[in-house]
Parts: structure tokens; C-alpha cells; sequence
């Protein structure tokens, strides 16, 4: 799609996916008081969780919506939710949870499911609907949503964001993933082996190898080195799906954020609703 043109292409529905938000986490005394969980902080008149529904309920070929969070969810999220998932603990337990919710509730034989953060209020069903037919088209077992540095500079200077530098360029990781059934059992093991060492250089050494590691140091890694190495970690296709909307990965983590997020949402309100006019920085997905 060319960069700031209009309503994204629809999937076909029988290319339909299913969809759980990642609402959990402890109580968060900067953003909501310290009685909630960060995703649901007030922004405009709804919750950030309530806009990301919001943005996922505007694609057409996203069916139901499993919402990890505690238990019970207050009415007007649990009410926008197809699945009410009270949250297991950590983030991979969270996931592991809603996709059990989901199968549960109906086996969904080979419908992919859409992973989604609740604390990126700036996405929009443009942006999602965009991801979600590249990342079907990629063929992936697995599709991570990726920004670049440049987009997220344009819609929101200053912002602080961790950017990796590869021979493609330079990019943040997106709140946005796709998964086809059984990728995220298969990944699971990876994943927590990942988490374990990640403050601990040699263990990652020997998890992704040390050429793996010199290329990130020295930018010279390219995307697709890093999807190769992923397969053969995990046993599945992964793939990088480029965004160009920085609402994708602008999540919301400090007071600071906060208060941008809620003046770019009071100079824009349809902003959440996903209307093209409203995408500003929004741009072709590859």
C-alpha cells in the first residue's frame, strides 16, 4: 500500500485470524495510581487496553478478541472482549493462557492467532489490518512487527526507544506479533532460554552464536541472517514484517509517555479508531 494512502485492502475471511491482548502485569503507581495494571491508564476518555480493542475490532477479518488481564476485568473492557483470560503471571504465561482461552472456548483448527500489547493506544486498524496481510503473505510461522527508527523520529521526536542497527537499518521492535498454530509451543523453550540470558553475554554467545552476536555489535547483520538463525533455533519460519506507522511500537511505559500520547489523542481523537485520515506518520507495510 503507498504511503499515506487509504483504507488498507481487507484479508479474505476465510483468511481470518483470532486475537489475544496482553493486559497483565502488576499494579502500575505511575500510570494508573497503583490499583492497575499499566494498559489500563486513562487516555482521552477510554483505557489504552479499550483503544487497542478499539483498533483490533475495525479489522474485519479479525474474529475473536481474548483479553489477558486481571480478573475481573473492569465491565467496559470485559464488554469489548469476546474471552475474559484472568492473567497467569509472567508475559509467556499470559500468552500461553489466552491461546488456551481461545482453543477452549472453539478449536480453531489452522486460524492464526494475532498477539497484541494493550499499552499502544496510538494503533489503529489501518496499521493492523496492513501488518496482518503481510505477515499472511510472508508464509511465517511466526511475524514480528518492526519500525523503523526514521518513523518513529517523524511521529514522535524525542521519544526514547531501544533501536537495533543492522545492514537494513536501524529498527525498534513493534507490538504485533502473528502466530500460526502451534509456533508459540514450539518457541516457547527458545524464548525463555533467551529471557534467562539476557544479561548474561556468554550464554547468548552460545544461544545465538557468536557471529550472530559480532554482527549486532557491528550493524553489519542483516534482517533476513536474523530470521535464519531464529528457524534454526526454534524449528519455525520466522519472518520480519516492516512497519511504517509509529503507532505500532510507540508503547507506553513512563508518565512522560503518557502525557504525549494523551495530547497526540486530544489534537487527533479518531486517531484510535483507526480512521486512514488520522495515521499522520502511517506508511506502507513491507
Amino acid at each position: 500500500m503507498p504511503p499515506g494512502g487509504g483504507s488498507p485492502a481487507a484479508l479474505p475471511r476465510e483468511d481470518g485470524v483470532d486475537a489475544v491482548v496482553l493486559a497483565g502485569g502488576p499494579p502500575d503507581a505511575a500510570l494508573t495510581g497503583g490499583v492497575s495494571p499499566k494498559a489500563f491508564a486513562m487516555v482521552g476518555s477510554s483505557t489504552m487496553v479499550e483503544r487497542v480493542i478499539a483498533a483490533l475490532r475495525g479489522v474485519p477479518q479479525i474474529r475473536r478478541i481474548a483479553v489477558v488481564g486481571p480478573d475481573p476485568l473492569p465491565p467496559a473492557v470485559a464488554a469489548a472482549a469476546t474471552l475474559a483470560v484472568p492473567a497467569a503471571g509472567r508475559l509467556l504465561d499470559n500468552l500461553s493462557a489466552g491461546l488456551a482461552a481461545l482453543e477452549q472456548d472453539a478449536p480453531r483448527g489452522a486460524v492464526p492467532v494475532l498477539v497484541a500489547a494493550a499499552d499502544v493506544p496510538l494503533l489503529t486498524a489501518a496499521a493492523v489490518a496492513e501488518f496482518l496481510q503481510a505477515a499472511q503473505a510472508s508464509g511465517a510461522d511466526a511475524a514480528y512487527a518492526v519500525v523503523p527508527r526514521d518513523v518513529v523520529a517523524r511521529a514522535a521526536p524525542g521519544v526514547r526507544k531501544t533501536f537495533v542497527r543492522l545492514a537494513d537499518g536501524e529498527f525498534t521492535g513493534g507490538s504485533l506479533v502473528l502466530l500460526r498454530p502451534g509456533a508459540f509451543a514450539r518457541a516457547r523453550p527458545v524464548i525463555e532460554r533467551a529471557v534467562r540470558a539476557r544479561k548474561r553475554p556468554w550464554d547468548l554467545a552460545r544461544l545465538f552464536g557468536l557471529a550472530t552476536l559480532a554482527g549486532l555489535a557491528t550493524g553489519r547483520l542483516r534482517i533476513a541472517a536474523l530470521e535464519r538463525r531464529a528457524e534454526t533455533l526454534a524449528g519455525l519460519r520466522a519472518r520480519a514484517v516492516v512497519c511504517r506507522d509509529a503507532g505500532v511500537a510507540l508503547d507506553v511505559d513512563t508518565p512522560e509517555m503518557l502525557a504525549l500520547v494523551r495530547q497526540r489523542l486530544a489534537s487527533a481523537p479518531d486517531r484510535a479508531a483507526g480512521h486512514p485520515a488520522s495515521r499522520g506518520a502511517a506508511g506502507e507495510v513491507s
